[in-house]
């Protein structure tokens, strides 16, 4: 079954017209709707599902090469706080 939210999460964060300086970064929790998501180095995207913590998480997806998962503590204005209001 495929996550639809994360779908959406990773279509949005790839938008690199509409979003080039924004930075995603590494193991920053986000919650959209009733779900925690996060992002590992290299751009993986996983959801922290209850029975899942000694794995990570669920495997979602993962952004292209062309966004990365870098930099300092991200604003509140971040994409990331932008998609989560935007699912929410």
């Amino acid at each position: 079954m495929q996550d639809t939210t994360a779908a959406g999460i990773l279509e949005r964060l790839s938008d690199l017209e509409n979003h080039p300086d924004e930075a995603l970064i590494p193991y920053e929790e986000f919650k959209v709707r009733d779900d925690i998501y996060y992002f590992t180095p290299g751009g993986f995207l996983y959801r922290k599902d209850p029975g899942t913590e000694e794995v990570g998480g669920f495997f979602c997806g993962y952004l292209t090469d062309k966004v990365g998962v870098t930099g300092p503590p991200a604003s509140k204005g971040s994409l990331l706080a932008a998609t989560a209001r935007a699912w929410s």
